[in-house]
């Protein structure tokens, strides 16, 4: 059934958006994260000095999440896709405790190239990655009904890439959702992932998920509001590390 929806919204993009719309409101209005992994947050206790990140920050939809439960905490959201960075600034012009960073987090101060895809001219922001084949391997025949290849185009873009240790931050919570890079991020924040040992909420990464384990770090899966210890979540997992129990304190831990 999705496949035929994505279908149907590569030829009538302005649905989406007013349907994107719809979808804010509601979930703003009843207090209901786009992922209930966010829900993880709630009660979540961060001392004064610490801030929140949001590594790829997309629509805004986790910048959303997170300030439904923690609203008056700074966070540090970083968007490398111009074209939604931009979205971003005029979205969330009147937010409180935010600064929105229009580059991207990995191993190395650098530029590079990220590419978004585009399926009949509309963008699947929610693909772009660094990585050629991450961006456009997901869009298919079997993902998008009637897929054909020859209306599929990767538009690049210059981007700024900085490490997470550049900024020195105390960090108590951390998003990744950046489609294939986040080993490099997570390399780019060891010395700050060691130091705060933040709370993560991590899309499913085998090569990151095994560097985290090398560091300490312990998964679970959040599931009808218990944190289920040992577990992966279908599309994320909560990472803690077991010498910051207080991350977790306030969840009902299985």
């Amino acid at each position: 059934m999705r496949r035929f929806v994505r279908a149907f919204q590569s030829y009538f993009p302005a649905l989406l958006e007013a349907k994107a719309w719809a979808q804010r409101r509601y979930r703003l209005t009843c207090k209901r994260p786009f992922e209930p992994d966010f829900e993880v947050l709630e009660g979540f206790l961060v001392r004064p000095s610490e801030v929140l990140i949001d590594a790829g920050a997309n629509r805004g939809q986790s910048i959303d999440a997170i300030k439904m439960f923690l609203p008056n905490i700074m966070l540090h959201a970083f968007e490398p896709n111009p074209l939604l960075a931009q979205r971003l600034v005029r979205q969330f012009s009147t937010s409180h405790a935010l600064t929105l960073h229009q580059f991207g987090l990995g191993d190395m101060d650098t530029t590079g190239t990220l590419y978004v895809p585009f399926y009949r001219g509309f963008m699947y922001d929610g693909l772009a990655s660094f990585d050629r084949n991450e961006a456009s391997g997901w869009l298919s025949n079997e993902t998008l009904a009637g897929f054909d290849p020859l209306h599929l185009k990767l538009r690049e873009t210059t981007c700024s890439v900085r490490r997470l240790d550049d900024f020195g931050f105390s960090v108590a919570f951390l998003k990744l959702d950046v489609q294939g890079f986040e080993r490099p991020l997570l390399e780019g924040g060891k010395a700050t992932l060691e130091a705060s040992k933040p709370l993560i909420l991590m899309e499913r990464s085998p090569d990151a998920e095994a560097y985290l384990t090398g560091l300490g770090w312990q998964h679970a899966a959040w599931s009808q509001n218990v944190l289920r210890r040992g577990s992966h979540g279908h599309a994320n997992s909560i990472w803690f590390h077991p010498a910051r129990p207080d991350r977790v304190a306030h969840l009902k831990i299985e």
